[in-house]
């Protein structure tokens, strides 16, 4: 549908979530994201507690009411005490906290005076604790999106949350591995006015963060929040976009979502319908089981079946809110996040799925369904069902009012789902186990004037300094390496276009091979390179090099050459063996001339494979030419 969004009121702001490639936030862990299996579990079980001011959280107690039992899978490589909530936490990690303060600067943001690490309540079994740790670190600053300023709110950090691995009816598997790697978390004002906006807005957000060369890379690293509201609308909350690039599809559809649910309303204001009418059925609900007894659908035959009437619904249930989601599929998500069912049944799609048009007559008559009424069916038993089809008629209560404030899960496909309800103020507090961080005024003025190029002045400086190729450069301005190139090549001197080459290609390419590229470190990096400058190691081994020495991290450069010359050549053992055949060979070099092919089949034949024929051919050149003899 073709939407006005300067009419309709349109108003978002973004929550932009990055993980920071560092250490862990409140301990001394690696921040890795472990594949094998776990060293041990344990289990917990989590409860909300008051705020200071006497208050408990929304979403803090649904989540408890849930009653679920929560696992944790545990690391050694990657975990401690204080994932498991048995240690104090220790100092902020201070490489991070730089970080952030570089990019708080970046934006123009006022930067605190002290940061105040706070707790903040979430008990849904992401943390061991039952709250995250966070603190502020700026507010203020602007990001310019063509003509118009999008204002920032706060920039935070925070640890991250445990991975969710396996969900079931009563109990969710975690994996500690993620938990404390630290984030940023970038927060705008509401001053997003178009889904084209939200998009930029998310783009030029990535780009500050990726400015720094410290922010991690690859699916789930990242995680953006998108808050929504039209003037006859609320304010919802879509958590966990992941694909930048549908950021206006998010705003779009929940717009679109928001238009129809006000839609809805103004129908059931024509039909007079009334909450009373609703509520009247609440804990009263029909069983409908000798209905299905016998029926082609084999979810109903056979089982518990209760149902509801919704009174003045009829069509409504029925009607899409987003492409491919219904109202029904609203309901049902309820259903699903409070009760624990696997979905509904409702009048609007019926007869369906082996139900049959003489079961939904009888189903109507059971549960007095008229002509502008609607019914609802659930499979369960008769305690669980009645709680799913309260939950059903509370959210068709304020269906009359319009659209709820809630939290809403953000689907692949560009539409959302029900998650739980808008967290409130009741859920933070302090963080005793740290002492605050005061900041040093000096240091932040030094931090100030170095703060990273942006994007085209760094394109600009390797094309005309560095006399890279602008295809190079391009790739180069926004790689987290790109800190570490210009040291690379001003510091150490290393020729531009082959470092940046290995820098951007030949580490991608160990990764496509297998290779835990995450163990090289750019300590790494620089003794490789080292050691083939200084002619210990051949240029085209330098990859082996880095795929021996990222599955042995604690061995040294030299056992890593040791290990190469074990099996093949570094550069002076193929330089002495191909000095040793131009001597055995001087008297034929002397009377033939250009015999540049046949000593290089002859070296060929004796480095056995274990030298590049481009490697060869170098040295043989620079031999020859020594000899005074021109190829």
């Amino acid at each position: 549908m073709e939407i006005d969004f300067k009419e309709i009121g349109l108003k978002a702001g973004l929550e932009v979530h990055q993980q920071l490639d560092t250490g862990k936030l409140f301990c001394r862990c690696p921040s890795i994201v472990s594949e094998k299996k776990p060293d041990f579990q344990f289990k917990r079980k989590l409860r909300p507690v008051a705020s200071e001011l006497g208050y408990f959280d929304p979403a803090a107690l649904e989540a408890f009411k849930k009653k679920l039992t929560y696992v944790y899978n545990y690391f050694e490589e990657s975990n401690c005490l204080i994932e498991e909530d048995e240690e104090p936490p220790k100092a902020m990690d201070q490489e991070a906290l730089h970080t952030v303060l570089e990019i708080a600067l970046m934006a123009e943001a006022k930067v605190l005076d002290e940061i105040h690490v706070m707790r903040k309540t979430v008990i849904d079994g992401s943390n061991t604790s039952g709250f995250q740790r966070t603190a502020m670190i700026a507010t203020g600053g602007k990001l310019k999106i063509g003509e118009k300023e999008i204002r920032i709110d706060t920039i935070a950090i925070e640890e991250d949350s445990a991975r969710t691995i396996e969900k079931k009816e009563k109990e969710i598997v975690y994996s500690l591995d993620r938990l404390g790697i630290p984030l940023i978390e970038f927060t705008t004002k509401p001053d997003i006015r178009t889904p084209k906006q939200a998009k930029e807005t998310a783009q030029k957000v990535g780009e500050l963060l990726r400015r720094t060369c410290n922010t991690k890379r690859g699916l789930g690293t990242i995680r953006q929040d998108v808050n929504i509201s039209i003037e006859k609308g609320a304010r919802i909350e879509i958590k966990g976009v992941q694909e930048l690039g549908m950021i206006d599809v998010y705003v779009r559809r929940e717009a679109e979502r928001q238009l129809k649910l006000q839609e809805i309303k103004e129908e059931l204001e024509k039909r007079n319908a009334r909450e009373e009418e609703l509520v009247m059925y609440k804990n009263k609900v029909f069983e409908l089981t000798e209905i299905f007894s016998e029926s082609e659908c084999k979810i109903v035959k056979e089982k518990k079946v209760f149902g509801v009437k919704l009174s003045k619904f009829n069509g409504l249930i029925g009607k899409e809110l987003q492409e491919g989601r219904r109202f029904g599929t609203e309901l049902s998500d309820y259903v699903k996040a409070k009760a624990g069912l696997k979905g509904i049944f409702h009048s609007d799609e019926l007869p369906k799925y082996g139900i049959s048009a003489e079961e939904v007559k009888k189903a109507k008559e059971k549960t007095q369904t008229r002509e502008q009424d609607a019914f609802v069916l659930v499979v369960a038993e008769k305690e669980k069902a009645e709680k799913a089809l309260n939950v059903i008629i509370d959210r068709c209560v304020y269906a009359l009012k319009g659209v709820p404030e809630e939290t809403r899960n953000a689907l692949l496909d560009g539409n959302t789902e029900y998650s739980r309800p808008l967290p409130g103020e009741a859920r933070m507090y302090p963080e005793t186990d740290i002492p605050v961080k005061k900041i040093n005024k000096k240091f932040l003025e030094e931090l100030k004037e170095n703060l990273p190029l942006t994007p085209e002045q760094r394109k600009i400086k390797y094309i005309n300094k560095y006399k890279i190729s602008e295809q190079l450069a391009e790739k180069m301005k926004l790689n987290n390496y790109a800190k570490f190139f210009e040291y690379l090549v001003e510091e150490k001197k290393f020729n531009p276009t082959t470092t940046a080459v290995l820098l951007l290609e030949g580490i991608t390419t160990l990764k496509r091979q297998g290779t835990k590229t995450e163990n090289i470190s750019e300590e790494m990096i620089e003794k490789i390179l080292d050691a083939v400058k200084e002619k210990k190691l051949l240029q085209d081994n330098q990859l082996k090099a880095f795929d021996l020495w990222s599955a042995e991290k604690e061995k040294s450069i030299e056992w890593i050459i040791e290990k190469l010359q074990e099996a093949g050549f570094l550069e002076e053992k193929l330089r002495e063996l191909i000095k040793e055949i131009i001597e055995n060979n001087s008297a034929i070099i002397k009377t033939q001339g250009n015999v540049f092919s046949a000593l290089m089949g002859d070296v060929m034949i004796q480095a056995k494979g274990k030298a590049s024929g481009k490697d060869i051919s170098r040295i043989l050149k620079e031999e020859l030419k020594k000899k005074g003899i021109e190829k």
